[in-house]
């Protein structure tokens, strides 16, 4: 399909999502909010100061800092994590038990338990969120780690490649695919288990601010805040992680046939 086909293809998607939600806000008021009033409630909170005069981006930049921040932890500890059960048998067979307990854990038990350990403070978030998504990323490395053509490693070293030399040019482009496919599920899980942080435990961020116009049932300014939010993470997606994986794996053209484990 071409560039032009998916253009139309995704208006027309959201021409009809915005077809619906107008006639759900005109059907179901109470329970869909309407399109011309989420529209004013929007311009609103891009406009006018919110709790303690903060501007919306003071909360959309106090999400995104704990999101991001613990995107980074999570990404190093679960390659990390990934790579040495994928490689060693015998780490393999001692946590891989421990590995799926971990994924079983529910994330609203997590963070539950981190605001009683260490209290009702970002420090809190910058825990849990973490101790959330590591075992996503973990168990998608891992199954990478698991796919390395070891011929490929060995036919390199026979012709005098060094460590390093073998690490970037064999090892990094083979877990690439596994690399984006792990930081795309960590951005979706992280961003709702920062919403949920920041609504039971912080006084910023965009969850609190869900949480404030939830106790008011104000449906236009909560979705106001889904939609600011939602944009950036498209934004995310299409402006920097869609280029930036198709740059690198240009070299790969079946790169998108290879099965991650999401």
């Amino acid at each position: 399909m071409d560039r032009l086909t998916r253009y139309l293809y995704t208006v027309a998607s959201v021409i009809t999502l915005l077809a619906l939600w107008y006639v759900g806000g005109v059907t179901l008021p109470e329970v869909v909010p309407g399109l011309p009033e989420t529209y004013a409630a929007l311009v609103v909170v891009l406009t006018t100061p919110g709790p303690y005069d903060h501007m919306f981006y003071f909360h959309v930049w106090k999400t995104i800092q704990m999101l991001f921040a613990s995107l980074v932890v999570s990404m190093i500890a679960g390659t990390l994590l990934g790579v040495a059960l994928g490689r060693n048998e015998t780490l393999e067979s001692t946590l891989a038990t421990w590995v799926y307990a971990w994924l079983a854990i529910p994330s609203l038990v997590i963070v539950f338990l981190s605001a009683i350990w260490i209290g009702f403070d970002a420090s809190s978030g910058y825990f849990a969120i973490p101790l959330v998504i590591t075992p996503f990323v973990g168990l998608n490395m891992w199954e990478g780690a698991r796919n390395l053509d070891d011929d490929l490693a060995e036919m390199a070293e026979f012709f005098g490649a060094g460590r390093v030399q073998t690490f970037t040019d064999i090892v990094i482009p083979q877990l690439a695919p596994f690399l984006f496919a792990s930081f795309r599920s960590a951005l979706s899980i992280g961003w709702k288990i920062t919403l949920l942080v920041e609504a039971f435990l912080l006084t910023r961020g965009v969850g609190f601010m869900f949480r404030r116009y939830f106790d008011q049932y104000d449906l236009p300014t909560m979705m106001s805040w889904l939609i600011i939010f939602v944009v950036f993470l498209i934004v995310v997606e299409y402006g920097v992680l869609a280029p930036l994986h198709e740059r690198v794996m240009e070299w790969r053209p079946d790169a998108e046939g290879v099965r991650v484990t999401e």
